[in-house]
This record gives C-alpha cells, sequence and structure tokens, in this order.
C-alpha cells in the first residue's frame, strides 16, 4: 500500500492507499485514532486484518506531544489517565473536527461513509466525538477504552441511538482494566445503544482474535467499494 503523509492545518496524518489506488473510484474512509503515547504509525498493521482494497485509512497524530522534554514523536490527545481538564478536552475535539473536515473535503466523502475507530485514550475521543455525529459515522469501534467518566458522554448523545458500536478488551489488560469496558457498555446499553461488545485473553493490545471480529464488523457497518460518488483525493 503507498503511504503519504500529509500536514493539515490542526493535525498531521498519515494516509493508506491501496495499490493501484484510483482517485475516480469510490471509497469509504476509515480513521484511526492512537492512544497516549503512541503516534500516527501504531495502527496501521490494522490495515490488513480489515481491508487492503476498499478503503481509504487515514491515522492522524494527536495533537500534544504525551511527555514534556520527551521524544516529540510520542503523542496524546490529552493529560493521560482519567486526569483530562475540560479545556484539554475541547482542544483535542476542535483540532480533530478541523483534521476531519479537511479530510472529508480532500477526499469528497459524503457523510455516513466514515468509520471511526481508536485505541485506548484513542477511543475515548472516537466516543466523545464520535457519539454525537451519527449521521457522520457509520459506526464507532473502540479497542482497550480509556474513558474513565463515562457519563460525559450523556449531555452530547443523540436523540436516536442506532449507532453501531464495536467495543474490545483484553481481561489482562494492565494499563487499562477492562472494567471500563464493562461500565462503558452498561452506560450505553441504558441509553438504548446495542454495542457488539467481546473481551480477549489479552493485555494492553489488539489481538488476531480481535481482529477476527473487528474485520467482518467494519464491513458490515460500512462496505467497501461504495457503488455512487467519486471519493478521491484532490489535486
Amino acid at each position: 500500500m503507498e503511504r503519504i503523509y500529509y500536514r493539515g492545518s490542526t493535525l498531521e496524518y498519515l494516509t493508506l492507499y491501496r495499490d493501484a489506488y484510483d482517485k475516480e473510484k469510490p471509497y469509504p474512509l476509515i480513521v484511526c485514532l492512537h492512544g497516549f503515547g503512541a503516534n500516527m504509525e501504531d495502527l496501521t498493521g490494522l490495515v490488513s486484518a480489515i481491508d487492503t482494497c476498499g478503503y481509504i485509512f487515514v491515522f492522524p497524530n494527536g495533537p500534544v506531544a504525551a511527555l514534556d522534554g520527551a521524544d516529540a514523536s510520542l503523542r496524546a490527545w490529552y493529560e493521560r489517565g482519567g486526569n483530562e481538564s475540560p479545556k484539554a478536552v475541547r482542544f483535542a475535539l476542535q483540532a480533530f473536527d478541523g483534521f476531519l473536515q479537511e479530510v472529508l473535503a480532500s477526499y469528497r466523502v459524503p457523510a455516513g461513509k466514515v468509520v471511526l475507530l481508536g485505541f485506548s485514550q484513542g477511543g475515548a475521543v472516537a466516543l466523545r466525538y464520535g457519539l454525537p455525529r451519527p449521521d457522520l459515522f457509520a459506526g464507532i469501534a473502540v479497542l482497550s477504552g480509556s474513558l474513565r467518566r463515562v457519563e460525559d458522554l450523556r449531555p452530547d448523545l443523540p436523540a436516536t441511538k442506532d449507532q453501531p458500536i464495536f467495543v474490545g478488551h483484553g481481561t489482562w489488560d494492565s494499563l487499562v482494566p477492562v472494567e471500563y469496558s464493562h461500565k462503558l457498555v452498561a452506560f450505553l446499553e441504558g441509553e438504548g445503544y446495542r454495542p457488539f461488545f467481546r473481551t480477549y485473553p489479552m493485555d494492553h493490545q489488539v489481538s488476531l482474535a480481535e481482529l477476527r471480529d473487528l474485520g467482518p464488523w467494519v464491513r458490515k457497518v460500512l462496505p467497501a467499494n461504495l457503488d455512487q460518488g467519486q471519493v478521491g483525493r484532490e489535486g
């Protein structure tokens, strides 16, 4: 697959294109958000498990450095481990919104033809940004999610709660206890959602077993190779 790095107005990002990519053919979009202390490269291995031909995959960098004075390539969306401030969350969501609007316009992706996927802290960002926008996102996938205060989501939930949601977590997770995903799923179900929830015998990671569930789920909620419209990078 071809890899091209871009510097957007608010976030840097990496796009992965299929071999023999044709900008005149329609491709739905999958946006993948890394966790705390990772970067845009971290989730690129998911592509082969989902589909190497039928989608455009975009991987943004978080807007802030994960560790002061350390490796600048290690990024984050906001403070670590449930200590995020409302100001930092607003900044992250605004930066992500600026990035996403640019990407949607550049690739001419219509509403409803996007899956938003996040790992760990990226899963929390996916929930915060994606749940209020069910018309934009065909589904949200949360892998080893780290949103401690799930009640923060309630004020922004839409009236209709039928958006597909995938939640996966490791039963041995030593960084983000699996109880956080149990709490998230209980909250979502209490609000009327019907998330797909699975646990796996793994630590804070993505396993082959999880990928065997994730790939079909993505392809079901957002089929590859749309039949209408044109989705391709302009220029």
